[in-house]
């Protein structure tokens, strides 16, 4: 096991062993350890790149995104979910908002009349404006369809690029790759609709530009450069892992100085200083947002709560829909809950790094993976240390840390994807230790014993991706447990009357519409869908700014609509300029029925459309001194 250093030699100069002839260069093409007659010689490593994304690609979307892949034109994901639409939404506005001159970060369009300051939202603006050619030629639905099926596979390409350039080695790079790109945390986020948590490609992409500059082939003022803008478009796409990022450097560089010795400490330090100018620039790249953001601090919801910790228990039981068939493990896992399945790694992958730590310990790469995963895991923790059930805590030393304005609203389990990239990278190492071992050993006991690397290689990958959640439960439109009304059959298909364009015949351009449905914020997807057409009164944002139904409560009271009910809706009907109530009828609720209470509607493609000015005008109040309507019994609509 000596010969795993022989993949690391440029970065440890102090390796047990010296390298073998024939181990591969990061700069080299290598030979494949698969039949000799498919491949003399393999390409190099732009090609090999190339071949890694799209087998990524092209197994993500068999195995997982077929669903997606056949309907990219209709909103599959978790329909009465109201995040997938708010981010549906985004893809729309960034491009709206910069092609029209206005502030991207406060929207008129929602929340109407007032708007929704999206300084604090996650819209994930990089990712937006890199769609934004997607957006204008197919809509944000597609083009949000697109994001969901190729986010995976470029994280774990971007994984695969610097386990290839660690190692040399094509197979061991790519199982690290699909170990990073389908852990369960990203496929997790990916059907939740959340591309602010799934983009996470940056991060080895930021541990290759390192890779390279430590091996010489990168100058310091390119590493700077480059490492500004990887951080800064981090920090667009969540200012959130923005500042976990920077916590992992931080942390990383000080154990680097830790294990580097007297030998690597300057090295090691001018590194620290590198990436402090390269952190400084991209907090200049990132100042307008990050300004702007500060001066509109509206607050935020604390999460120091248990339930927001990294249960240590989930690391390596899964979740019991995908516990391999074995009744204990199921019984257990069903008994902690949901509470992270997204932080399962797997029993296996641990054992690989805690195996790579103890065959190549003189290795300073191996020290580094080892302790770095401790670090990042005692950051996953949190304040709160949980074992296995929130009701069972303790409350950690360095608590106190977690009340810093950045840290008070960041939920620690998230940190879990730094984790998963330093077990995928110590995967690499492990399976990247050349077939050929000590020339004393007989020929039987090599292969027997890189037979016996691979096949627990290839456990700890099949562990980690095999519990990795599926798209059925994604795109299933009814959540466990609703019963949709009599007569009503939820569709995720957009209605004619937003697909057709016939909104256009009921509504006037910019008028503020309300939209009525079960469907989670469709009023935000609506009108993406619809160019922004109109504008919308409520939407959803986030939980600690605005209301998780997404719409006005004046709106929800309709739903009893008792005599108060009713005079609250019509004040905030006649100060909020509501021009129309949109019912969408295939994921209408009873009570959305509002011809029960004197509205006129008209039915069109899909939808029930309730003028407001008719029905307001019936509702009017005739004008009179406040003390004859203080002196009034009867309710607002009923005639004197």
């Amino acid at each position: 096991m000596n010969a795993i250093n022989s993949g690391t030699r440029q970065l440890d100069p102090v390796a047990a062993d010296p390298a073998p002839d024939t181990a591969a260069s990061p700069d080299q093409p290598f030979r494949f350890t698969g039949p000799r007659q498919l491949f003399a010689r393999a390409p190099g490593p732009t090609v090999q790149g190339l071949l890694a994304l799209v087998i990524y690609l092209v197994v993500f979307v068999l195995a997982a995104g077929m669903p997606l892949a056949r309907h990219l034109n209709v909103p599959n994901l978790r329909q009465y979910w109201t995040d997938v639409q708010f981010y549906a939404w985004a893809l729309g506005w960034w491009p709206w908002a910069v092609s029209h001159g206005v502030n991207p970060l406060f929207s008129s369009q929602i929340g109407a009349p007032h708007g929704y300051d999206l300084a604090w939202a996650s819209t994930a603006p990089s990712v937006d404006l890199l769609m934004w050619p997607v957006t204008a030629a197919f809509g944000a639905v597609v083009s949000y369809n697109v994001v969901l099926l190729l986010i995976p596979p470029v994280s774990g390409w971007a994984c695969f690029v610097l386990a290839r350039r660690l190692t040399g080695r094509f197979w061991a790079a790519l199982l690290a790759g699909a170990v990073y790109g389908f852990c369960p945390y990203e496929l997790q986020h990916t059907w939740q609709g959340q591309p602010n948590l799934t983009v996470i490609a940056l991060f080895p992409l930021m541990g290759y530009l390192v890779l390279r500059w430590w091996e010489g082939s990168l100058r310091a003022t390119w590493l700077v450069v480059w490492l500004a803008l990887a951080m800064a478009v981090q920090f667009y796409t969540f200012n959130e892992a923005f500042a976990e990022m920077a916590a992992v450097l931080a942390g990383g560089l000080v154990i680097g100085l830790a294990v580097a010795g007297r030998s690597g400490w300057r090295k090691v330090a001018r590194l620290a200083g590198l990436a402090a100018l390269a952190l400084a620039g991209s907090i200049a790249l990132a100042a307008p947002y990050l300004l702007y953001s500060l001066r509109h601090y509206q607050g935020a919801l604390t999460r120091q709560e248990p339930a927001y910790s990294l249960p240590l228990v989930r690391l390596i039981v899964p979740n019991s829909l995908q516990s391999f068939g074995v009744t204990p493990v199921i019984r257990y896992s069903g008994h902690l809950g949901r509470t992270g399945i997204e932080d399962y790694v797997g029993i296996p992958l641990i054992v690989v790094l805690l195996l790579l730590a103890g065959f190549a310990w003189r290795s300073r790469v191996s020290r580094l993976l080892l302790l770095g995963f401790a670090f990042v895991i005692a950051l996953a923790v949190g304040p709160n240390l949980v074992v296995t059930s929130v009701r069972h805590t303790y409350r950690l030393p360095w608590a106190p840390l977690w009340n810093l304005p950045f840290a008070r609203s960041a939920e620690p389990s998230r940190f879990i994807v730094f984790a998963v990239l330093v077990l995928a990278i110590a995967l690499a190492l492990w399976l990247a230790a050349p077939v050929t071992g000590r020339p004393a050993r007989p020929v039987p006991l090599r292969r027997l014993l890189a037979g016996g690397r691979w096949a627990l290689g290839l456990l700890a990958a099949a562990a980690i991706i095999s519990d990795a959640p599926t798209s059925y439960e994604a795109v299933n439109p009814i959540p466990l447990g609703y019963q949709p009304p009599a007569a009503m059959h939820p569709a995720n298909q957009l209605p004619a009357f937003i697909t057709q364009g016939m909104y256009r015949r009921y509504l006037r351009p910019g008028e503020s519409v309300a939209v009525l449905t079960y469907r989670g914020n469709a009023g935000m997807l609506f009108q993406a869908a619809s160019g922004f057409y109109f504008r919308i009164a409520g939407g959803y944002i986030n939980a600690s700014l605005t209301p998780v139904n997404a719409l006005p409560h004046p709106v929800t009271l309709l739903a009893h609509p008792s005599g108060t009910a009713l005079r609250m809706f019509d004040d905030y009907a006649r100060s909020a300029g509501l021009g129309a109530l949109v019912v969408e009828q295939a994921w209408a609720e009873p009570w959305m029925n509002l011809g029960k209470l004197g509205m006129r509607g008209t039915t069109a493609g899909g939808v029930t459309v309730y003028p407001m000015a008719p029905w307001l005008a019936r509702q009017a109040r005739p004008a009179a001194a406040p003390h004859r309507h203080a002196r009034s019994k009867t309710h607002p609509t009923a005639r004197r």
